[in-house]
């Protein structure tokens, strides 16, 4: 019996179009036993449709070191060798022999359609890849189809869908007209119904699931992408000549999405599952339309709120308040909303307010509305733990420790301490229903004190 020894590097550095991520101790080649040598099938893919092989140690080097080296490391993790006078196009790339196969196929119903799939024998780029995977589609509206591909065995943690309401599948929409599974190597096509123009390919390259390292390429229709916040972009349509872009973080890696000119995408993250979404329409109007309908529809902001606002630190008093407003008003500026930053409250305590210098402050919202003015005050998260003056019970304070309500340490009893604006205090557990229940409390009793239009609620730091 014939079978690749486990090797291992030192270290193992993950970039994605040369940007170096991290450098851990990883496995370097995993293989099970086989009983033939693993050998890659490389047929003539064009170079815009490469699928990066080594990610982690990523094209930077190929330049700085021995060719020949980069090479043989390619070749153990049983990934097809192409050298390129171009830098951006993967050197080290897929085969067409990775990925999984497909054991068996059922269709409880015309819209949904269920899969088993198991890894092919081939090397490994991470390790610990998992062995065997259950998919999961369902065309849960005319257009709209979900897919998830997760372990078969064992729970991986998903992100909790708290604000998608839940929704059958649509017997009224069969899967079959929409999506095709190719069973060796896996893969899946998303068609639209209509014309069968193919929207989403992932036969184009190997799906990647193992404990820490999860990767699913697909060919898309056109260049036409659009999407992936959280960034700076200096255009509106992306970039496909091999860019990243970092998932859930402004400059990190590995959770990311390539684009390249196939054109394609290639998603990479760390854990969980694959969990997807796909939304059909004949317009970009149509395509919101239904992701409104699946997040729900956002809050329509009073007009007020979009007016001219006016806020600053530490008026001092809320007569200096007051001259501001009339100066801006006396000048004819354009002036919806005034604001009051902490300084109004009794020692920069929430759900308090200075009964000396602010001592109006319950008719301040009255005053501004005469104008058609608004106000807006401002809360802070953390919660003071010394008394009020006078040596007076600080009441939201205690009713908050009648609650369990704050953020505690590692015994999940000793409430957490900090330092913010009023000095020694205590931060609110908004994950737990106690803490909920205790804020909106203390916010109705304070909205009766102090009228207002809206509440700012400042972050700390």
């Amino acid at each position: 019996m014939n079978s690749v020894k486990t090797q291992s590097l030192n270290y193992s550095i993950l970039t994605v179009n040369g940007y170096v991520v991290v450098g851990v101790k990883l496995p370097f080649h995993l293989l099970a036993e086989s009983t033939e040598e693993f050998v890659p099938q490389c047929p003539n893919i064009p170079l815009a449709e490469r699928v990066d092989c080594f990610p982690d140690a990523g094209r930077c080097f190929f330049f700085f070191s021995k060719v020949s080296e980069h090479a043989k490391s390619c070749e153990k993790r049983g990934c097809c060798w192409g050298p390129l006078d171009e830098r951006n196009v993967p050197w080290c790339f897929f085969p067409t022999n990775h990925g999984y196969t497909v054991e068996s196929v059922e269709q409880p119903n015309p819209s949904v359609m269920k899969a088993q799939l198991k890894r092919m024998a081939s090397p490994s780029l991470f390790g610990a890849d998992i062995q065997e995977l259950s998919l999961h589609a369902e065309m849960q509206s005319n257009n709209r189809l979900r897919f998830k591909i997760y372990d078969a065995h064992r729970q991986r943690f998903e992100v909790p869908h708290e604000h998608i309401s839940t929704l059958k599948s649509d017997p009224s929409s069969p899967i079959s007209d929409t999506l095709e599974i190719t069973q060796k190597p896996f893969g899946l096509t998303v068609r639209r119904k209509e014309n069968k123009k193919v929207l989403f390919d992932t036969t184009m390259a190997p799906l990647v699931f193992a404990d820490q390292y999860l990767q699913l390429s697909a060919k898309l229709p056109s260049h036409n992408i659009y999407g992936l916040g959280e960034h700076v972009h200096t255009r509106y349509r992306h970039d496909t000549n091999w860019r990243t872009w970092p998932i859930f973080t402004r400059d990190a890696f590995p959770n990311g999405v390539t684009l390249q000119p196939a054109p394609a995408v290639t998603y990479r993250t760390i854990g969980g599952v694959l969990d997807f979404y796909i939304l059909f329409g004949d317009t970009p109007e149509q395509v919101v339309q239904e992701f409104l309908e699946l997040i729900g529809r956002p809050v329509i902001p009073a007009y007020w709120s979009l007016g001219f606002q006016l806020s600053r630190w530490d008026y001092g008093s809320l007569s200096e308040v007051k001259k501001t407003v009339e100066r801006n008003r006396a000048v004819g500026l354009p002036y919806d909303i005034q604001y009051t930053d902490i300084d109004y409250m009794e020692d920069k305590k929430d759900f308090t307010y200075d009964k000396v210098n602010f001592k109006e402050l319950p008719q301040f919202a009255d005053y501004l509305h005469e104008k058609g003015q608004r106000y807006i005050l401002i809360l802070d998260p953390a919660i003071a733990t010394s008394k009020r003056v006078g040596n007076a019970p600080y009441e939201s304070y205690d009713r908050g420790n009648e609650k369990n309500a704050w953020v505690t340490e590692s015994d999940g009893k000793t409430p957490l301490l900090g330092e913010v604006w009023p000095g020694e205090t205590v931060f609110p557990d908004y994950t737990s229903q106690n803490c909920i229940d205790w804020w909106v409390d203390e916010y109705e009793k304070f909205s009766r004190e102090i009228k207002h239009d809206a509440l700012w609620i400042v972050s700390q730091f």
